[in-house]
């Protein structure tokens, strides 16, 4: 419960600052900040980890190769994955182009990744 709370408010917290930095993302307030978050929150705790590893799977040589960097590439998917369904099934984030959908998610990770080093 408290992994689907923290991947909550991490997503809802994300979708309030990413679209600063990503020009074609839009949100339409607080509230759809937080429904899409929970979506993602949600997704993310049921099918993020096998994602993950499936992922991982296909991805083994970038991942050997890259160490860390290869990681986060396949995180970014993933999180692309999450972006593409979360937004499907609820309303409130948009994206004008599949670019737009792909440098958020690679920002998510991003922060993601700081939020995990900074705890």
């Amino acid at each position: 419960m408290a992994q689907l709370v923290a991947s909550t408010l991490g997503f809802a917290l994300g979708f309030l600052l990413v679209p600063m930095l990503v020009p074609g993302m839009r949100v339409k307030g607080m509230g759809a900040a937080l429904k899409v978050g929970l979506v993602c929150g949600l997704l993310s705790v049921l099918l993020g980890k096998l994602l993950l590893v499936l992922l991982s799977i296909v991805f083994i040589l970038p991942i050997a190769l890259l160490g860390p960097l290869g990681v986060l590439a396949v995180q970014a998917v993933v999180n692309a994955v999450l972006l593409a369904i979360a937004t499907r099934i609820s309303s409130g984030v948009q994206f004008d182009r599949t670019r737009s959908m792909l440098w958020a998610a690679f920002a998510l990770t991003v922060l993601q990744w700081v939020a995990r080093a900074l705890l």
